[in-house]
């Protein structure tokens, strides 16, 4: 008798999820058929809440739409958009969007708060959309994972995806889930470069880097001759980056086009200028630890260090006098506070020397 008893219960069970688990298929069955239509309805109305943030959306298109089987979330594939991120101008929709793959997951159902996940992300912004700050205008081959987003409305979510992504690439200092990975076109000199970024976990926050290699390649192919430490420093500063290897470059040249025949009168030049351009567009503090970097190289003598320190600081202090660029190769020539050959050092005397 306990044994019918309990098969019966058993047999109850199984009935019971079979009919649960019959109804949640249905259930995902009729949201997979229906979202796909849905979203595209809805998109007007997207559109319209997005435009008072600063962002507007067009021609959007996505070839599948998927629900998660726990019904939390949902992939989208193939989708491609045209945007503006400036939409109260006169240019509209000239940048494009496109991802393989986004996938939008609510992980906290009680306070709608979720995560985006792309891949195969291509962006191309129109000079009208890209910050002056940016250095580059296209993003190749991506992903882009982001959590803890208000995922109830889509001007909230667009507003935290965007002061996020702010944080990563402007102050390169973002709390929180926030990694990328993907290539980028960088405008050196006219040339197109492309280089790789990737983000790193420093405790909780998230910092954007180049890869080292990638960096070097590019200064190999432009003549640079940079050390690791300057490689580094390159790599850890994505933004400045392509203007950090501009004005190298540019000093190299202009210490060549004025001192050809004089090796030493040359390598002062190239010091002072370079460390005047760095200062001038960075600031002191970044010029310094840019130009000290290039001091740990070895094979220097101590006389050639401490001259290359001596005329690193001289021309942060020409940018304190306010001297045009135009007038350094001259006043690197005549002035007196410039060491133009290792020899000069040790009559210069302690007390003259500048660091």
């Amino acid at each position: 008798m306990r044994r019918q008893s309990s098969k019966f219960r058993s047999h109850r069970l199984l009935i019971l999820l079979l009919l649960v688990g019959s109804l949640w298929a249905l259930v995902w069955t009729l949201t997979s058929v229906l979202v796909p239509s849905l979203a595209r309805e809805a998109l007007p109305s997207l559109q319209a809440r997005l435009e008072p943030i600063g962002i507007g959306l067009g021609d959007v298109a996505f070839s599948g739409l998927r629900i998660s089987p726990w019904l939390n979330g949902f992939v989208l594939s193939d989708l491609e958009a045209r945007l503006d991120l400036n939409p109260r101008d006169r240019i509209q929709l000239r940048s494009q969007l496109d991802i393989a793959t986004l996938e939008v997951r609510l992980t906290h159902p009680l306070s709608l708060r979720g995560a985006i996940h792309a891949t195969g992300l291509e962006v191309r912004l129109d000079p009208s959309d890209r910050p002056s700050q940016l250095p580059f205008d296209r993003f190749s081959n991506a992903r882009l994972a982001i959590g803890d987003l208000p995922l109830g409305d889509p001007r909230q979510t667009a507003n935290a995806i965007r002061e996020k992504l702010h944080a990563l690439f402007f102050e390169n200092h973002a709390v929180g889930e926030v990694e990328f990975s993907g290539a980028v076109v960088l405008d050196i000199d006219g040339v197109a470069r492309v280089a790789n970024l990737d983000t790193e976990r420093v405790g909780e926050t998230f910092k954007l880097r180049f890869r080292e290699d990638d960096i070097r390649a590019i200064a190999q192919a432009k003549a640079m001759d940079l050390v690791p430490e300057q490689i580094e420093i390159v790599s850890l500063y994505p933004l400045r980056a392509p203007v950090i290897l501009m004005l190298t470059d540019q000093a190299r040249a202009l210490a060549a086009r004025y001192a050809p025949d004089d090796v030493w009168l040359q390598d002062a030049m190239r010091h002072v200028i370079w460390s005047f351009l760095l200062t001038r567009t960075f600031g002191p503090d970044f010029a310094i630890t840019v130009t000290d970097a290039q001091e740990l190289r070895p094979g220097n003598t101590p006389d050639e260090r401490a001259m290359d320190y001596h005329n690193n600081a001289i021309g942060r202090r020409f940018v304190s006098e306010d001297i045009p660029l135009a007038a350094l190769p001259r006043r690197i020539r005549k002035d007196p506070d410039v060491i133009r050959h290792p020899d000069e050092v040790e009559h210069f005397g302690e007390e003259r020397l500048l660091r």
